[in-house]
């Protein structure tokens, strides 16, 4: 579940990281439900509300999301929130939701890299690391692991393109970014 970096319709890349994810660990089938522009709260095609679409049988779930939320300016709320009008709220109720709708499969969330596409602080005067802290802080109520993007230096897009993973835009990743981004996920999924 995520955004345009999940989508299969992005054509920014050939391959995309759940690709080499599927092949690398013998995925029977990979269910994608990646939509551009998509946020975990109620601004656009909600992600704490599409979650009910996603297929019951599923053993395997992550989350890779957040950063529209940040970038088009989606309340981040209080810790207490628990409707999806906030991004705390949002993902209280996304990760309740996930919880109850596979209990006992493994459920994870990634959060964002840093990227130049949106600036340091949106439009409510926000930084994005505070969602990013959102999000630790929600998974960790409720034991839900969490990859953080966020402190890794070969995914900061916010710099020059040392390693050669962005298109251009300072957010979406190429080939070889899909790569280095499965690469890392993998260590993070044979974990959860």
């Amino acid at each position: 579940m995520g955004d345009s970096l999940t989508t299969e319709n992005n054509t920014l890349a050939t391959k995309r990281y759940f690709n080499y994810i599927q092949e690398d660990l013998h995925i029977k089938q990979v269910n994608n439900y990646g939509m551009n522009g998509s946020t975990v709260g109620n601004l656009f095609a909600p992600i704490s509300e599409r979650y009910t679409t996603m297929d019951n049988s599923a053993n395997l779930i992550t989350v890779f999301a957040g950063i529209n939320d940040y970038g088009k300016g989606q309340a981040l709320g209080m810790p207490s929130d628990t409707t999806n009008k906030t991004y705390y709220g949002a993902l209280d109720v996304l990760i309740k939701g996930l919880i109850k709708k596979y209990p006992g499969q493994k459920i994870g969330f990634i959060s964002m890299y840093k990227q130049s596409f949106f600036p340091p602080t949106n439009k409510l005067g926000i930084p994005d690391y505070a969602y990013i802290n959102a999000s630790i802080e929600v998974c960790h109520r409720y034991n839900i692991k969490h990859l953080n993007l966020y402190n890794l230096d070969s995914f900061d897009l916010s710099k020059p393109d040392v390693n050669g993973y962005s298109v251009g835009d300072g957010i979406h990743l190429n080939n070889k970014g899909h790569r280095h981004l499965a690469d890392t996920m993998e260590v993070f999924i044979k974990g959860l």
